[in-house]
């Protein structure tokens, strides 16, 4: 007889552990996800849809969906993944419950808010309950800042750790999150202002946390070497420096003092890099030596040096190539679908793990990682092939997009009611991973540092 949901929640918090919070975070992230997108679908073909009564634009549209999911219901996938793993690799709890409930909750209400200013209609409305639901966002970061403070300043890393300074890169620039959220909210009607807020993102927390889920997943969890530690901080260093580069390129350009080319260029540039650094080549013939692996992670990872090409390739060979893509497109897929297939990937292998399952019992997880390759393919052809895509009536373009949403929908509702409240095995608050590779461990033998 399996756990139920109450019964591992039960095992979390009452000596000091927080392990398995992930469980309720991820459940009101897939919540979060379904509203988002419900409400995107509604915008394009409701008779008072803001995108269908042209009182918002495609574009203008993407960019605010792309804000609004990678510090909405993507975050809370990131989120639930760092408040599991941090206290194993660092022996010590960081936050509160508390804590991890306030920001679930922040997150939750900022797309519900959000959700229904685009059900409502009105584009001034809709403005309003933006901010507002930005502003959640931002208090959820808020939340963050005295446990990652703590986190920094009582950090154990060791110089053999596979993962180093890196896994705890996204902790540097998270908090930053705050002003952007409150900034893309306050100035939503302005289309430069949402490019800068949607590029910071990415640049400021995306990278940094896409960074640290690969190499942790790579590194530690597979112990598959795709970094050999002594390169660690180097590569660690060069990423870092490119995503200053960007980062400050892009508020140059939102006060015109720099070329717009070249901030599209490091737009690529930055992606690129990322998918560089991860060592690509490594990850495939590692892949096909055999045995388990997560193939969302795999193939999200592989997505990034691929789409980082593509935008530098686009922005090198013709100012009449796709310049949507170059500028907007590569960002957007950067967060829908590759941030969602890692961060998505890395939580069920966490389940999993939590599961005490076996992996030579384990799927590697392809269907889902088809549906992945699908979103990507589809969502790209908008911004590859802007002519022809607008071509096309506007409620068959709402089903070309949708497609791979209501795909990654069902496979998201589907894996919550098989996997995330097991009916079969026992529920361990001691992932297998962490009492094989280490010596046994007791979160309830950490102390709250906060």
């Amino acid at each position: 007889m399996g756990s139920t949901r109450e019964d591992l929640i039960s095992q979390t918090n009452e000596l000091g552990s927080i392990s398995g919070t992930y469980i309720e975070v991820t459940q009101a992230a897939i919540l979060s996800s379904i509203l988002f997108i419900l409400g995107g679908i509604w915008a394009f073909i409701s008779p008072n849809g803001i995108v269908n009564n042209g009182e918002l634009s495609i574009i203008e549209f993407a960019i605010i969906g792309t804000i609004i999911a990678s510090h909405g219901w993507i975050m809370s996938f990131a989120l639930g993944a760092g408040f599991d793993v941090l206290p194993f690799v660092h022996k010590f709890i960081p936050y509160q419950e508390a804590s991890l409930k306030s920001v679930q909750n922040m997150n939750l209400a900022g797309t519900s808010i959000i959700f229904l200013g685009i059900i409502i209609g009105d584009i001034e409305i809709f403005h309003q309950f933006l901010l507002v639901g930005m502003s959640a966002f931002a208090f959820q970061y808020i939340h963050l800042w005295n446990p990652i403070i703590t986190l920094l300043k009582n950090r154990k890393l060791e110089h053999s750790d596979p993962v180093g300074f890196s896994g705890i890169l996204p902790a540097v620039t998270i908090g930053l999150g705050s002003f952007i959220c409150i900034f893309s909210g306050l100035f939503s009607d302005e289309i430069d202002a949402l490019f800068l807020s949607m590029w910071l993102t990415i640049g400021l927390i995306w990278t940094p946390i896409c960074w640290a889920l690969i190499l942790s997943y790579f590194n530690r969890r597979m112990n598959w070497k795709i970094i050999s530690t002594n390169q660690l901080s180097f590569r660690s260093i060069i990423l870092g420096l490119m995503i200053l580069l960007h980062s400050s390129s892009e508020i140059m350009l939102y006060f015109e003092q720099i070329e717009n080319s070249i901030a599209y260029f490091l737009r690529g540039g930055l992606i690129l890099t990322l998918g560089l650094m991860i060592n690509p080549h490594r990850i495939i013939h590692k892949c096909l030596s055999g045995g388990h692996y997560n193939a969302l992670i795999v193939v999200s990872s592989l997505f990034i040096p691929l789409i980082g090409f593509m935008a530098i390739f686009y922005w090198i060979v013709d100012e009449n190539s796709p310049r949507l893509f170059v500028y907007l497109g590569n960002g957007f897929l950067m967060i829908i679908p590759i941030s969602v297939g890692i961060t998505t990937g890395y939580i069920s292998t966490i389940h999993e793990d939590h599961l005490h399952r076996r992996e030579e019992y384990r799927k590697n997880g392809w269907p889902t990682s088809i549906i992945l390759i699908i979103a990507t393919i589809t969502l790209s052809g908008p911004f590859l092939r802007e002519q022809m895509f607008e071509s096309l009536p506007l409620r068959l373009r709402t089903l070309v997009v949708a497609f791979p949403f209501l795909l990654a929908l069902f496979r998201m509702a589907s894996w919550w009611k098989e996997e995330l409240i097991p009916e079969k095995g026992s529920w361990e608050r001691i992932p297998m991973f962490w009492n094989e590779i280490n010596e046994p461990l007791d979160p309830y033998e950490f102390k709250s540092e906060e």
